[in-house]
């Protein structure tokens, strides 16, 4: 089938250029065809044109014998009278025998002359004399003459052209009259010298037994190329089947070894017993981006596309290169375009009657298979990384709270004492929010760290931590901040949206050491589907948020790795190898992605894409977003019930909100806190519950008391991840909640806003 598909295509490419031939010597013969019928339409113009001349000789012969002979004298009849416009004394004579004679001039005879070829003849040429100065009505010349009349005496010597003369076509020659001796007998009162212009001959054919001839003409061409056009395409016709015949016949014999070569979506080449390439398959272009033609020519180029580090493993392979078998191996190669590619290489040895011929080698492009493996291995890691984090996440956070919440506690009582005790205090909390920061690092990495997210303005984001960008990177960089003058609002954490920005800013002040420049520019984007599909993104509108610096770069084979999670290329101790990694997170968490561009010595680029928010942006100001109320106008009354299985955060509760005048009832498990509800559920205001306890949820406690009262106000806290937090149905139904570590100013600006 696939040979019989073959073969049928080889009558379509020879009756393509059949057709080709066909329309070639189509043109070929229409362009004969009018180029001989303009010719012949010149060459009849120009034979009428030559008629009318021969007309004007032969008339102005006839004038200047009458001229030399002073006129001709004939009888006077009814037909031809004394001419009174001649003032010739002599004009008229009579005969001794009585007979009266009238002396005709030159004009004279010859308008006689052509009015009997007139009265003869159908289609008789016209002859007249005309004179701008004239004295004959009849001499008076019409528009044309008196045109050509007007460019004599600006010295041209002829005028011709094809007009119409009573509704039929003429060829009109017109000459001009130069006065002769014998003219100034009649015209020198006129004031004529000898050599002046005095007029002109102006001479019609008709061109109606031209355009018969010309027609007939014409007609002859067209039959005769008709005839050509008949013999060329059958001579085209029978030279193609003859030619679609050989063609056939190598077709057939080549038909097996070009399927094989072509069809092939390995790279197949063979190698002779001295190590020459004698084939190459059509698909090393495709795989390596070098033609056939650039491997037959540089028999080193197999060797020398292998990358620096696989050429070892390359040359252990072919060390017996006669060997009956060698092993599969895989090893990456630089293509033309500089990029990498995986090959998985298999060869074997060519005998023909136990003669070594050399070996066939098959090469199989794995780049995409390789590329799975590494997003695999690369999810993995981050699946790990998640499960790290969600296991300490709870523990941990539950601690920080306890130090930050007692240590903050300790910094109110102790505002008025020695000042070095203040700032031991004030290290505790900054080790614990560094503390806090990393779990949050390890979070956002794992996508699991809850969000605050808001229809926000990028450019805003930017603008507010500029001054705290400069003071990152020091001054001997400069800072360049250049924002589209359009913007789309995005939907993000702008807390996490800052950290990203600040971590990239670290990483090129870190890539400048001698100083440079750092470029930040954002633009907007509508990327399509063959885009986003690279990064499993959605297409659509989005916000691109590019961040260049000018500096010593990241290398090639470094850049796969960089937002892996503990990989850093940093010396020992300047670098966690999370901050890329948590930029990579947050920007995954918000549905983005992130491309790094570098190159050594250059410098690198990072661009983040964000898609744009479908909410309405509302700018609400930043001293707005930060402000907070004094610590008196937090103090409340009422009762609260505190549900917490964690000891120390129990009683920092307790400790905290009874310092802000509330009083507290704890319950150290979930069937502890029903029961302490029931108990004291007249006087109980609100209730503060973990979402993970013991024997019973939050969640289990709170559906509970909500039978006893719809109208409880629940405020919940954890420090578990937001998987988790989901199933257990807190965020789905909306429910108040604060993540651990817990900020007391937080958290008593919610319970204030919670007990009115």
């Amino acid at each position: 089938m696939v040979m019989k598909n073959f073969n049928s295509r080889l009558p379509l490419i020879t009756k393509r250029y059949s057709l080709y031939l066909i329309s070639g010597w189509t043109i070929i013969i229409i362009l004969s065809v009018v180029w001989n019928i303009y010719q012949t339409h010149k060459e009849t113009i120009e034979k009428a044109r030559i008629e009318a001349r021969t007309v004007f000789e032969h008339s102005l012969a006839v004038r200047n014998w009458s001229a030399n002979l002073d006129g001709v004298y004939v009888p006077v009849t009814d037909k031809i009278q004394p001419n009174p416009y001649l003032t010739d004394p002599d004009r008229d004579l009579t005969t001794t025998g009585g007979k009266k004679l009238t002396l005709m001039n030159p004009v004279w005879i010859l308008r006689e002359i052509y009015e009997v070829i007139s009265r003869q003849s159908a289609l008789p040429a016209i002859n007249r004399t005309v004179s701008l100065k004239y004295l004959n009505p009849k001499d008076i010349p019409d528009e044309w003459e008196k045109k050509g009349l007007l460019s004599f005496e600006k010295g041209e010597g002829e005028i011709s052209e094809i007009t119409d003369i009573n509704g039929k076509p003429y060829m009109r020659v017109l000459k001009p009259l130069k006065t002769e001796e014998s003219c100034l007998k009649c015209h020198a009162f006129q004031g004529y010298k000898v050599g002046d212009i005095r007029g002109g001959m102006s001479i019609s054919v008709p061109m109606k037994p031209y355009y018969k001839s010309e027609a007939r003409t014409q007609m002859t061409i067209a039959i005769s190329h008709i005839f050509l056009w008949v013999v060329g395409i059958g001579s085209i016709v029978i030279l193609s089947r003859n030619i679609q015949r050989q063609q056939q016949a190598i077709a057939e014999s080549e038909w097996k070894f070009k399927t094989l070569s072509e069809s092939a979506g390995d790279w197949e080449y063979w190698v002779n017993e001295s190590r020459e390439i004698v084939f190459m398959s059509p698909s090393c272009e495709r795989i390596t981006g070098y033609t056939q033609k650039d491997f037959t020519e540089n028999r080193d180029l197999v060797y020398d596309i292998i990358h620096p580090e696989e050429r070892a493993i390359f040359e252990k392979h072919l060390s017996n290169f006669n060997m009956p078998q060698h092993e599969d191996i895989e090893f990456r190669i630089i293509t033309k375009d500089g990029h990498e590619k995986w090959l998985s290489h298999v060869c074997g040895p060519i005998y023909t009657e136990d003669k070594f011929f050399g070996r066939r080698v098959s090469n199989r492009d794995i780049t995409d298979k390789k590329r799975l493996q590494e997003q695999l291995s690369q999810s993995q890691k981050m699946e790990s990384l998640g499960l790290l984090a969600g296991g300490i996440a709870h523990d941990f956070n539950n601690l920080l709270t306890a130090i930050i919440g007692y240590a903050s506690l300790l910094q109110e009582e102790l505002r008025d004492s020695n000042e070095t005790v203040r700032k031991d205090i004030q290290q505790v909390l900054t080790a614990s929010e560094k503390a806090q920061k990393l779990t949050s690092g390890l979070l956002a990495f794992s996508r699991k760290q809850i969000m605050r997210q808001s229809t926000v303005s990028l450019h805003k984001i930017i603008e507010g931590i500029s001054e705290m960008l400069r003071r990152v990177i020091g001054e001997d960089i400069e800072l360049k901040i250049n924002c589209t003058e359009t913007e789309f609002p995005i939907f993000a954490d702008a807390h996490q949206i800052e950290q990203v920005i600040l971590n990239l800013a670290t990483n090129a002040k870190d890539a400048m050491p001698s100083g440079g420049r750092l470029t930040i520019e954002t633009t907007t984007l509508i990327l399509d589907s063959v885009f986003t599909a690279k990064y499993n993104a959605k297409p659509g509108r989005y916000m691109m948020l590019s961040m260049s610096d000018t500096g010593s770069g990241i290398d090639k084979k470094h850049l796969p790795h960089i937002f892996e999670p503990f990989f850093t290329t940093k010396e020992k101790g300047k670098g966690t190898g999370l901050g890329l990694s948590l930029v990579y997170g947050v920007i995954k968490q918000h549905e983005g992605f992130i491309n790094a561009y570098s190159e050594n010595g250059v410098g690198t680029t990072f661009k983040i894409y964000l898609p744009v928010s479908s909410g309405e942006y509302k700018d609400t100001g930043i001293a707005e977003a930060l402000s907070y109320k004094p610590r008196d106008d937090l103090r409340g009354r009422g009762t609260i019930l505190v549900a917490e299985d964690e000891e120390t955060v129990r009683g920092f509760l307790k400790d905290t909100l009874e310092s802000y005048g509330y009083n507290v009832i704890a319950a150290a498990d979930g069937e502890d806190a029903i029961l302490k509800f029931y108990e004291n559920k007249e006087r109980i205001a609100m209730v503060i519950m973990d979402v993970i306890m013991p024997k019973k949820n939050g969640k289990e406690v709170y559906d509970i008391i909500r039978k006893i009262n719809p109208d409880m106000k629940a405020l919940f806290i954890s420090g578990y991840t937001q998987d988790i937090i989901t199933s257990k149905g807190i965020s789905e139904e909306g429910l108040e909640f604060i993540e651990k570590p817990l900020r007391i100013q937080t958290l008593m600006e919610k319970i204030k806003n919670m007990i009115k």
